[in-house]
């Protein structure tokens, strides 16, 4: 189930204090209403009573998305104690609000925009491992055929109209687009069938894709 608690929140423009509801777990089961809400980043929003001042606020959280047998835990900035607190929710569960499903996909994120990009991944029904291999390859392709350029972040990424890409920020703050492949997704899913069904990471980034990558070669 859904938990939440109220805290006090002190506004960094005026200094005003206001009270803030902070989302210890969700649950789109009971809770179907914060499904877009996580996805907006509505739910990480503070608005200042006083000055009207909008912050995000960072906090951890359980997104449980029991339909997809799907757990997220984003815990910011730090990741070994989300790691941690998986493996002990795992083998030991000391949250007795969040029952897992056999076979439930558990993972950890460490900051917004991985955690978005995880819900995307979720949305559109692919697995977030492969995509993460993807991008390996894209980016060795991309710096093959641009060799002094420096991609320093890659997201999978969804347009307003719907189409679906990799969104690329080389040095400089300079954002571009590459062509998500459903035929390169296929082959690379194929290829690491037997090691993807073999692993059971929870952080899965670009550290664990160029891991699986080497383990593979």
């Amino acid at each position: 189930m859904s938990k939440n608690h109220n805290e006090m929140i002190k506004c960094p423009e005026c200094r005003t204090e206001g009270d803030f509801k902070v989302w210890e777990s969700i649950n789109t089961s009971d809770a179907p209403e914060l499904k877009e809400l996580v996805r907006s980043s509505e739910l990480f929003m503070w608005k200042c009573p006083k000055c009207g001042n909008n912050c995000i606020v960072f906090y951890p959280t359980y997104y449980h998305q029991p339909e997809d047998k799907v757990l997220i835990h984003y815990i910011p900035d730090s990741p070994l104690t989300a790691i941690d607190s998986m493996k002990a929710l795992t083998h030991d569960p000391y949250d007795e609000s969040i029952k897992l499903e056999d076979g439930c996909r558990k993972r950890v994120v460490t900051d917004m925009n991985s955690f978005r990009e995880k819900l995307l991944i979720l949305d559109h029904g692919y697995d977030d491992k492969v995509i993460e291999l993807q991008k390996i390859f894209l980016i060795a392709e991309l710096q093959k055929e641009e060799p002094s350029k420096k991609i320093e972040q890659i997201f999978f990424n969804r347009e307003k109209d719907g189409t679906i890409n990799f969104a690329i920020k080389t040095e400089g703050e300079q954002w571009g687009r590459a062509e998500f492949s459903s035929g390169s997704y296929e082959q690379i899913a194929k290829t690491f069938k037997a090691a993807l069904a073999a692993d059971d990471e929870v952080l899965i980034n670009s550290e664990w894709a160029l891991a699986a990558i080497e383990k593979q070669m």
